[in-house]
């Protein structure tokens, strides 16, 4: 893993509950500028990221990894709770967000989750998390009446230019789900595939904003 936070107690603190419990720390960085290059060169299989750092914003190294390494997990571990952090964050391409109150052990799961391919929220990140898709305003109408609400959320995601794995971890869903529900989108516009269904999408109006939570699984 690499470990990217401006204070060097919790970088030495949790590098060495890492190495205790059989877990590789490969670099660490202060702010996310230098985060880039080190998680580029020293290829990691999960990264550890602050949302608030002197010398670099969080949510950039976040969206400047996903751009650079879009299969890497990156879990922020914060010390702040809002909902608009957690989404802003997973909105950006985290894979999961744990506040720094929670155990040294809680926090090695959750990053072996995250390096498995799992979204990973932390109870209280979880419920801040939903209750901003709660507030958040439904759509009037689909131009995708056939499609289910999760499916048109996916769908406006897709459209968007998402990759499936980002959609999992924005959307706290398990990446095969994600490509269920991709394929029953495709099956059910008629298209030959994802860029269609993206394309069709946009050209509908879809493709802006963050979709809000849906009613129905």
């Amino acid at each position: 893993m690499v470990i990217v936070d401006d204070h060097e107690v919790f970088r030495n603190g949790l590098r060495d509950y890492a190495e205790v419990a059989g877990m590789q720390v490969v670099g660490e960085a202060s702010n996310a500028v230098e985060a880039v290059d080190i998680v580029l060169a020293c290829e990691p299989d999960v990264v550890v990221m602050d949302m608030e750092m002197a010398g670099g914003d969080g949510l950039a190294g976040i969206r400047a990894l996903a751009s650079e390494r879009p299969d890497l997990p990156v879990v922020v571990v914060s010390g702040y709770d809002e909902g608009s952090r957690v989404s802003d964050a997973l909105r950006a391409g985290a894979a999961g967000f744990v506040l720094k109150t929670c155990s040294a052990p809680a926090l090695l799961a959750a990053l072996g989750a995250a390096a498995r391919g799992l979204t990973v929220l932390d109870q209280t990140a979880r419920r801040h998390f939903f209750s901003v898709l709660e507030a958040a305003p439904t759509p009037v109408a689909s131009p995708f009446p056939s499609l289910s609400g999760r499916e048109r959320q996916v769908l406006t995601l897709l459209a968007q230019g998402r990759e499936p794995s980002r959609i999992a971890r924005e959307l706290v869903l398990d990446p095969h789900t994600v490509h269920n529900y991709l394929s029953s989108v495709v099956r059910k516009l008629g298209v030959g595939g994802r860029e269609e269904a993206a394309a069709l999408a946009r050209s509908h109006g879809l493709g802006t904003g963050f979709a809000s939570r849906p009613g129905d699984p």
